[in-house]
């Protein structure tokens, strides 16, 4: 659909979250929020008036922490996507989110994390963790799995090679790629199987300096301010 508002909110920042708003009803959609940016977000939202539906995460955080919860709290909508127990509603293969005229349709894309999470919408795939651009998420982290971001990966390449490709990170600067950039220059990507296997199960040394932290505060589980998914309003 032409004329919605597709915007990266952390002003190129390695951390990416991304505004998606429907041109008829205001109705938005923000995706891997960041909790110290909160605040920021909600004066976004205020600028052009526009009506939060959902706020989702695309899989368990390691390396910073989700303003997912707080934002929904603010914000009187829902948190959605991923981890289980952590979310009001956890999102999985098939389901579809629906922002006013806005149609995404969710890939289970683990790999990365056992939870990872794609939106594929229209000309465009939100890639979580499992695509970067030029690279791939990592799979020596908690619940990560080298095989399972293979298929995650086959699975995103089959994607028509003009799709934008839009990551949950990036550590150069660069806004999005499409996946045929992605088939022909991302180094990972040109790995067989077996190649790719062995490259994303060698022990790395360095681990994110908010691991521990992140890991703990992003997968605690709901309480009392947070209304269970059975009272929860439709996708």
């Amino acid at each position: 659909m032409k004329g919605f508002i597709f915007e990266e909110l952390n002003g190129g920042a390695s951390c990416r979250t991304y505004l998606i708003v429907s041109p008829r009803t205001r109705e938005a959609l923000i995706v891997d929020p960041v909790l110290e940016l909160v605040p920021a977000y909600m004066q976004r939202l205020a600028k052009d008036q526009l009506r939060p539906v959902l706020v989702v995460d695309t899989h368990t955080h390691a390396d910073h922490l989700s303003g997912g919860r707080e934002l929904a709290r603010m914000t009187g909508t829902v948190h959605a996507g991923a981890p289980a127990g952590s979310v009001q509603r956890v999102l999985g293969e098939g389901d579809v989110l629906v922002v006013g005229d806005l149609r995404l349709t969710i890939w289970a894309s683990p790999g990365h994390s056992a939870d990872g999470l794609a939106l594929v919408m229209g000309d465009r795939v939100l890639t979580g963790d499992t695509l970067l651009i030029g690279a791939t998420g990592r799979t020596d982290l908690p619940t990560g799995d080298a095989e399972s971001e293979y298929r995650s990966l086959q699975r995103l390449l089959a994607l028509p090679e003009d799709t934008l490709v839009f990551p949950s990170h990036d550590y150069g600067g660069r806004t999005f790629s499409t996946i045929g950039h992605e088939r022909l220059t991302n180094p990972r990507l040109r790995l067989d199987h077996e190649a790719f296997i062995r490259l994303m199960t060698t022990p790395r040394t360095e681990k994110p300096a908010r691991l521990a932290e992140s890991l703990a505060y992003n997968t605690r589980p709901l309480d009392a301010h947070d209304a269970p998914a059975e009272q929860l309003p439709a996708l």
